[in-house]
């Protein structure tokens, strides 16, 4: 038989069973993003949808019928996926400040699981994902189950009426204006739905040649080519700091202890005879997407995942670019990435170094294994291996990466790096002891403090007078930096030779390690320009 025949329940618990129904299938669309404030939030509301479902349960009721079994899975599927959406659509933002664009985010789920099982171990890592995926095969069966027994509870003709009449009037209530703590009635499923559909669409047809706005970005002036010869061919590095965001001296409960490491890195490579000037700047990204913030910097365009992708496709100069065509060498360390992406070439370094080209066999550290203190290890012995002409290079640094721990320990004698002899076991089982996964604010400031030690030791072992340029990739994720954090992040320029770092302070730039309360925070897109111009000698240089 296509229909089936359900018996009737007795009213009481028919009753109970029609008001627990439409609570627990609400509650699946209780989390919520809370705007600015990088946080998501439980504000149960009856949904519109479900108030509907009820409508359609009880005219078929009247019609003295039940949904097919076919059906009833096909709606439990579609109220788990509106589910899941709905929570991803909460915490995309709240952690990255951002919405969520299923067409472009759905490629890095992989990364993320694997990143998660990495932090927390292979054991409880598999475990919690086998759980995970669990509950979502599962939830659709109870959903096909309970719509089930509300069928059952609307056998009858009395019940179906005042159950249809009750679903309909309470429908209206999504029309009312909303109270001070939200809607009487969420239409979020179908408000969702409907916006992630379109947003999908829009980069999809963007990313196969509609035009849009991206094209007046993509054919934007470039900066003019640029001899630098007030770098007088001194050697460039360029580091990004991973997470290393405002937040660290902004927020109180980061600056107590991040502004006197910073005071201590501003005295050791002063020690060193550097000079040191300080400034914000603000990342086109926020608690993830460092390629983002990189490519930014490298293409002088304030990129988005759109533009990125489509910055791929097109021949426009980049920072390597304009130093190669200045002279220099061009060397990208990169030790988060394990191999080379399609797209890589495109940044135009003479040499990219991954992951698979660090010969690291220590003990593994965070998502990306690889300590920051062996990466720039090997970046001083691949540098100084053999004389070379002027040297631009780009290090991305890994170990503040989120989840932060374990901590890496520093080392004083660089050579043990790697080996890491000595270390007491007492030691190793602190570092390795399992954090407070819901509050990382901790291994968040030891790994910021981790990296400080290593950037003013790997300064003090760097020869000559370099123009080093160390800045954040953006803030930390919103569940550390907190609620209405901004984009902006510390740059920090330093070298021996003062004239090369004084240009700067043109800029905004204050001497220190403590980058200015005040004053105009420039985004990473004017980074390349200005660079450009601070360096030229004044002649006019042909575009390659």
């Amino acid at each position: 038989m296509f229909f089936e025949r359900l018996r009737p329940i007795p009213l009481p618990r028919a009753i109970a069973t029609l008001l627990c129904g439409v609570v627990l299938l609400s509650l699946l669309f209780s989390p919520r993003g809370l705007p600015d404030e990088n946080r998501l939030v439980f504000a149960p509301r009856p949904e519109l949808e479900v108030l509907l479902l009820v409508a359609l349960l009880a005219v078929t009721a009247l019609m003295g019928r039940a949904l097919a079994l076919g059906w009833r899975i096909v709606i439990a599927l579609l109220l788990s996926l509106g589910a899941l959406l709905n929570v991803a659509s909460g915490a995309v933002p709240s952690f990255l400040e951002r919405p969520l664009d299923l067409y472009l985010d759905l490629r890095h789920v992989p990364n993320l699981i694997l990143m998660f099982i990495d932090a927390s171990g292979p054991v409880r890592g598999w475990a919690s994902v086998a759980a995970v995926a669990l509950v979502l095969l599962l939830l659709p069966i109870a959903i096909v189950l309970l719509l089930r027994a509300m069928e059952r509870a609307l056998r009858g003709r009395g019940r179906a009426e005042v159950a249809l009449a009750l679903s309909l009037i309470g429908s209206t209530a999504a029309l009312l204006p909303p109270a001070d703590d939200g809607p009487y009635v969420s239409v979020r499923m179908s408000r969702e739905i409907a916006q992630h559909t379109l947003v999908a669409w829009r980069s999809f047809r963007i990313m196969n040649g509609a035009p849009g706005p991206y094209g007046v970005a993509l054919d934007a002036p470039e900066p003019p080519a640029s001899d630098l010869a007030k770098l007088r061919r001194r050697d460039v590095y360029l580091v990004f700091f991973e997470s290393y965001g405002m937040t660290v001296l902004d927020d109180p409960r980061f600056a107590g202890e991040i502004k006197p490491a910073l005071e201590d890195f501003e005295a050791s490579v002063r020690e060193s005879g550097y000079y040191i000037v300080s400034n914000r700047i603000d990342s086109p990204t926020f608690g993830g997407g460092s390629w983002l913030a990189h490519g930014t910097i490298a293409s002088g365009l304030k990129l988005d995942e759109l533009l990125y992708q489509l910055l791929l496709t097109t021949k426009r100069e980049t920072l390597a670019k304009y130093m190669a065509a200045a002279g220099y060498r061009t060397l990208a360390i990169m030790p988060g990435l394990k191999y080379l992406s399609p797209g890589e070439d495109f940044w135009g370094f003479e040499r990219t170094v991954t992951a698979r080209d660090l010969p690291y066999q220590g003990p593994v550290f965070g998502w990306f294994a690889i300590p920051d203190q062996w990466t720039l290890k090997v970046a001083l012995e691949r540098v100084d291996q053999k004389p070379h002409g002027p040297l631009f290079a780009e290090i991305v640094l890994v170990s503040s990466h989120t989840p932060f721990a374990p901590v890496p320990p520093y080392l004083d004698d660089w050579s043990n790096v790697g080996p890491y002899n000595g270390i007491p076991q007492a030691e190793w089982d602190r570092i390795y002891r399992d954090p407070d996964w819901w509050h990382l604010e901790q291994p968040y400031i030891a790994s910021i403090e981790y990296d400080l030690k290593v950037l003013a030791g790997w300064l003090n072992r760097l020869k000559g007078q370099p123009l080093v340029i160390i800045l954040g990739d953006h803030q930390p994720p919103g569940f550390v930096s907190g609620d209405h954090a901004p984009h902006s992040v510390p740059i920090h320029v330093l070298s021996r030779d003062d004239e090369l770092v004084l240009p700067f302070t043109d800029l905004g730039y204050v001497p220190g390690a403590i980058p200015p309360e005040h004053g105009e925070v420039k985004g990473m897109e004017t980074f390349l320009p200005d660079f450009l111009r601070l360096f030229a000698s004044g002649r006019s240089v042909a575009a390659r």
